[in-house]
């Protein structure tokens, strides 16, 4: 099935101003409503996402994405190619499952580009239909109490990993311990770690995934 395309109107881009001594120089323009095109959605794991932006009048449009390669080197920025008046190219395929923040410039050193609002979202089927707390916490309690139906003894905040650059404004990790069902003893307790996310600054947070290693 072809996944929609998520169309982003960028009306509300704000400009980050870089000092610099080129600074005084005449800077490239952006409409009043840039718009940017991701495609697909939500991609999967290991999969490219097209970008397409249009509105913005330069001799260059860069993009990166915030987000690490698997040694936790940040992704470098990628330069755009221009097609029929837009700005069009492929954003990197992230190693982990999360939501990061995209960010756009003209050219190395001038003003960056972004919105409270754009994302790419790398999730697995489903994820959006899983239920949403207030509390990040409220996840990783949630997941053992419906997914392997356990009962949760412990569960505490973990940081995430050096190699690990996820935006923690919309992830946080979670180790708990818990008994799975009929085993209550001890000595059948088990641990995992939890992955919570939300959908943007404001979103409620849900489930992102559940590992053996943070």
């Amino acid at each position: 099935m072809t996944r929609p395309v998520h169309v982003l109107a960028l009306a509300a881009l704000v400009p980050i101003l870089v000092a610099s001594a080129a600074a005084a120089k005449p800077r490239p323009t952006v409409s009043a409503a840039p718009r940017v095109e991701l495609q697909p959605a939500v991609s999967r794991l290991g999969q490219e996402a097209t970008i397409t932006v249009s509105g913005v009048h330069a001799r260059s449009v860069e993009v990166r994405l915030a987000a690490t390669d698997v040694v936790g080197r940040a992704l470098p920025w990628r330069s755009l190619g221009r097609v029929d008046g837009d700005w069009v190219g492929t954003l990197p395929a992230p190693t982990m499952l999360g939501v990061y923040p995209v960010f756009l410039r003209t050219s190395p050193g001038s003003p960056l580009f972004s919105s409270q609002r754009l994302f790419l979202r790398v999730f697995q089927p489903g994820t959006r239909a899983r239920p949403a707390f207030e509390n990040p916490v409220d996840v990783a309690r949630w997941w053992v109490g419906a997914v392997p139906h356990g009962t949760l003894v412990a569960v505490k905040a973990w940081p995430l990993p050096a190699f690990d650059r996820r935006d923690l404004r919309l992830h946080r990790l979670f180790v708990v311990a818990y008994n799975p069902p009929g085993h209550p003893d001890v000595s059948d307790r088990l641990g995992v770690f939890v992955t919570a996310f939300r959908d943007g600054y404001d979103a409620p947070w849900q489930f992102l995934e559940a590992t053996i290693e943070p």
